[in-house]
C-alpha cells in the first residue's frame, strides 16, 4: 500500500486499538488480514509532527530533507544518507519541522510479512522441516541512526519500483531480511543447503523439486509463491531462501527462464505469430516477450527465427 499523504492520526490510533478489525486501509480500500498492513509512506512535507503511535517493525528515511524518530525517549535525526528502524509494537514520534521541504520513504512492515520473515531466519532448517507455521517472536534492534549502504539502497529502489503484489511482496522481504541480518548478528540464517546434514539436504531438495514438476506442469498459468511453497510443504519465506541456495534464482526468475525456453523454441519453429506463442507460455503479450526475448538471447525473435 503506497500512500502520498499521512493518515488521520486520530483513524489511525483507533484503527491500532482496534488491530484493523475492520481489515480497510486509510484511504478504504480493503485489506487482507487484520492487524498492521504494509505501507509505504512517500510523502513530501514542510511539517509534519506525529505522536505517540504504536507501529509495526517501521524503516524511516528521507529521499530528501531531514527528520527526527523519537522512541523510548532517545530522538535520532534521519538525513538522506542515514536510516533509523524502529522495532515491532513499540512506540514512537515522528517531527519533520518547517526549515526545508523533507520527502519521506518510510515503510512500516506488516504484522504477518514481519513474523513469517524472522521465523525464517531464526530457526534451523531441520527445525523449519517440522514446523511450517509462523510463531511469535520476540525481536528487538537499538533505536540508531545507520548509513545507508549500497546494498541498501539498491533493495529500496528494488522494492519501490517493483510491480505486481509478489514481485512487492519479494523485494519487501528482502528488505527486511537486510535490516534483520545487520541489525541481529545473533540471527541463525542458513544460506547454503550444502552445509546441512545429508537427511535434512535430501528431503529439501526433494521438496523443492515437488515445486519445479508443479512450475513445469503449469507455466503457462499464474503461479504464486504461496502455490509454490504449499506444493513443496515449506512456509513461503523458506521455500524462497532454500529455493535461492538451489538453483541461484528466485522461483520467479526460474518460471521465467522456463517460459522462455518454450517461447525461443516455438520462435525457432517459425510457424506462429509472436502475440500467440506469449499467450501459450503465459507471458503478457507479444512487445513483453520480445523484450524479455533479447534481454536473455541478445537477439530479437525475428532474428531467431531466421537463423
Amino acid at each position: 500500500m503506497l500512500l502520498k499523504e499521512f493518515p488521520d492520526i486520530n483513524w489511525l490510533k483507533n484503527a491500532i486499538t482496534d488491530n484493523f478489525a475492520e481489515k480497510r486501509s486509510w484511504d478504504n480500500k480493503p485489506l487482507p488480514n487484520t492487524g498492521w498492513p504494509t505501507a509505504i509512506l512517500n510523502v513530501k512535507t514542510h511539517h509534519v509532527e506525529r505522536q505517540d503511535i504504536k507501529g509495526p517493525f517501521s524503516l524511516f528515511l528521507n529521499k530528501s530533507g531531514s527528520s527526527e524518530i523519537t522512541c523510548d525517549k532517545k530522538t535520532v535525526s534521519i538525513h538522506n544518507d542515514t536510516y533509523v528502524v524502529s522495532n515491532n509494537e513499540q512506540h514512537y514520534d515522528l517531527l519533520i519541522d518547517d526549515r526545508c521541504s523533507t520527502e519521506t520513504f518510510n515503510i512500516h512492515f506488516g504484522e504477518k510479512i514481519f513474523q513469517d520473515t524472522v521465523h525464517s531466519l531464526s530457526k534451523n532448517d531441520e527445525v523449519l522441516l517440522a514446523d511450517i507455521k509462523s510463531s511469535s517472536i520476540d525481536f528487538n534492534l537499538a533505536i540508531k541512526s545507520n548509513f545507508r549502504t549500497a546494498m541498501f539502497n539498491a533493495l529500496v529502489q528494488k522494492a519501490e519500483f517493483s510491480y505486481g503484489n509478489e514481485e512487492k511482496e519479494n523485494s519487501l522481504y528482502e528488505l527486511l531480511n537486510y535490516l534483520l541480518i545487520t541489525g541481529n548478528k545473533h540471527l541463525t540464517q542458513i544460506t547454503n543447503i550444502l552445509n546441512l546434514k545429508s537427511s535434512t539436504k535430501e528431503e529439501l531438495v526433494r521438496r523443492i523439486y515437488l515445486a519445479v514438476d508443479f512450475i513445469h506442469a503449469h507455466f503457462t498459468e499464474p503461479i504464486t509463491l504461496d502455490q509454490m511453497a504449499e506444493v513443496a510443504m515449506l512456509s513461503k519465506f523458506h521455500f524462497l531462501r532454500v529455493f535461492k541456495s538451489v538453483f541461484g534464482l528466485s522461483p520467479h526468475q526460474y518460471i521465467k527462464h522456463v517460459r522462455l525456453q518454450k517461447a525461443t523454441e516455438l520462435i525457432k519453429q517459425n510457424k506462429l505469430p509472436l502475440y500467440l506463442i506469449a499467450q501459450l507460455v503465459g507471458i503478457e503479450n507479444g512487445s513483453s516477450l520480445s523484450r524479455m526475448v533479447y534481454q536473455l538471447t541478445g537477439q530479437r525473435p525475428s532474428t531467431i527465427a531466421n537463423s
